[in-house]
């Protein structure tokens, strides 16, 4: 039944590979477009094996530079666009600023957007996470046509963080080498699902731990000066100490350590959350997550109706970035400000000049050197999986780098001397486990009328077993064929690595 089809695409994998004694391999997604399908077969795709690539571009520490994130608006509420660098004046620790750039926006994509996906993974979560994960993919996909430079990363919890973020996958349209980040991002987007059973990380108490997932979120390795957001959600309240520990003890935070995290990092926090003291009211005397980040917040029961949509949440971080001015100065440029004093230290102001009516409000402010000079960087993190450790290629500047490095036992690669400043450093390197090194996308199944008693899957042209595969429905009412963890397990029962990646065909019985 599934000859035709099962042979196109393997020759296709065979001709790649007799190919590779002259080029590295190059594995790539099958378009369904490209693929003959015969009168039975609804699905075919090839999901390839790949090496994984990261790169870090080092600070410039010789000089105290400063951005500034500002929002200007009416006392209705409007905001305020149009405005330009003669509009506005800038005092530091009562010392005029002469020296400085305005920008919007809407007309600069220069500033790095940063946005963590921090979502419960609790089984009540299913159906929720099975629609956002295409609409999460549509926004990458999307962000880079559109020209925007965005850096996207996972948190996954439940009564204790799953999943944290230890690395950002770099989605810059103007750095096309950045392509291969956006394609392990999709996948990793593509592996993500609720838990459930013994599995399920929501313990037996009634409430989640969210706001240690924000805590955790505040130390991920963000950009300098970039617009940072995590976008919150969760069907359920939360632990905090004391009071409401559950079965987590001191891991459910003081709502003060949350509230010190949030301004630290000065992360926005886009919740769509049920509505509670915390999240979208004060609590404990303090302003909810929301408030205290000048973030937004959105009912959780919108989104399972439909009234709003993940893409609600992004268009409107969105349109948060697109209205903020950025204000840049270096304070070396600036005689009579100290460029030794930590941010803490520093009383900045912005000020409308010709005595407007608007108020400005400083979103974020930030230097390359919060805490001082510093010195570079010698260690960079490569990833938070097991790597083969003789794949590891380094470049700095575009020369290859073949001594005076190493890489640590907690995969950070360690230089002796730490690269120059504003040096491009880039990694790429293969992963042990196939698990991680099968990059999937979604297998959405777009016919609300099809029975799942009806489909069988193929896996490499075998039939895949029972367990193997898990069928969920998404909002919308279609099929959602997920491969289970045996896949992708070391002992490869559908040889995935002789075939370079993994075949996956779906018909109807």
């Amino acid at each position: 039944m599934f000859s035709l089809v099962f042979k196109h695409i393997l020759v296709a994998v065979i001709a790649v590979g007799v190919l590779s004694s002259c080029s590295r391999t190059q594995f790539g997604v099958v378009d369904q477009g490209s693929i003959k399908f015969n009168e039975t077969e609804i699905y075919a795709n090839f999901f390839k094996i790949e090496s994984s690539t990261t790169s870090y571009e080092q600070p410039q520490l010789e000089s105290n530079e400063t951005q500034l994130a500002f929002r200007v608006t009416m006392p209705d509420g409007t905001n305020v666009s149009g405005l330009e660098t003669g509009d506005f004046s800038i005092i530091e620790n009562s010392v005029p600023v002469n020296n400085f750039l305005v920008q919007s926006q809407s007309t600069t994509t220069k500033q790095n957007v940063d946005i963590i996906f921090a979502v419960d993974i609790t089984g009540s979560m299913s159906p929720t996470i099975e629609s956002a994960k295409t609409r999460l993919i549509s926004f990458v996909q999307n962000s880079r046509a559109k020209g925007n430079h965005t850096r996207m990363c996972l948190i996954t919890f439940g009564d204790r963080t799953v999943k944290n973020c230890d690395r950002f996958y770099d989605n810059n349209p103007a750095d096309p080498t950045t392509q291969s980040q956006v394609d392990e991002l999709i996948s990793e987007i593509s592996k993500l699902k609720a838990l459930t059973g013994i599995s399920d990380p929501g313990g037996s108490d009634l409430h989640e731990n969210p706001m240690r997932a924000l805590i955790d979120a505040s130390k991920a390795p963000w950009t300098d000066k970039s617009q940072r957001f995590v976008i919150l959600i969760t069907d359920d309240g939360f632990l905090y100490s004391p009071g409401n520990q559950g079965d987590v003890g001191s891991l459910a935070p003081r709502y003060s350590e949350v509230a010190n995290a949030i301004s630290t990092s000065q992360m926005k926090v886009f919740a769509a959350t049920p509505s509670r003291a915390g999240y979208n009211r004060p609590f404990q005397g303090s302003p909810g997550v929301v408030e205290a980040s000048q973030g937004e917040w959105f009912n959780f029961n919108d989104l399972i109706a439909g009234t709003i949509t993940l893409d609600t949440i992004l268009d409107r971080i969105m349109n948060r970035v697109q209205t903020t001015y950025l204000a840049n100065y270096a304070i070396d440029e600036n005689s009579g400000i100290d460029p030794t004093l930590a941010l803490g230290k520093r009383k900045i102001e912005i000020l409308l000049k010709n005595g407007a009516s608007a108020t400005v409000s400083i979103v974020s402010t930030q230097s390359n050197l919060p805490d001082g000079r510093k010195p570079y960087p010698k260690k960079f993190k490569l990833a938070d999986k097991n790597i083969r450790r003789d794949s590891v290629r380094i470049k700095v500047n575009g020369e290859w780098v073949n001594s005076g490095v190493r890489l640590t036992d907690k995969n950070e690669v360690e230089f002796d001397k730490a690269p120059p400043a504003r040096a491009k450093v880039e990694f790429s390197f293969s992963y042990k486990d196939l698990k991680d090194s099968v990059q999937i996308a979604p297998i959405i199944l777009k016919d609300a009328n099809l029975d799942p008693e009806s489909i069988r899957v193929i896996l490499n042209g075998i039939d895949a077993l029972p367990g193997d595969i898990e069928l969920a429905k998404t909002l919308e009412g279609f099929i959602s064929v997920r491969l289970s963890d045996s896949v992708l397990s070391a002992n490869d029962p559908y040889s995935i690595v002789s075939n370079g990646g993994l075949i996956v065909q779906v018909a109807k019985k």
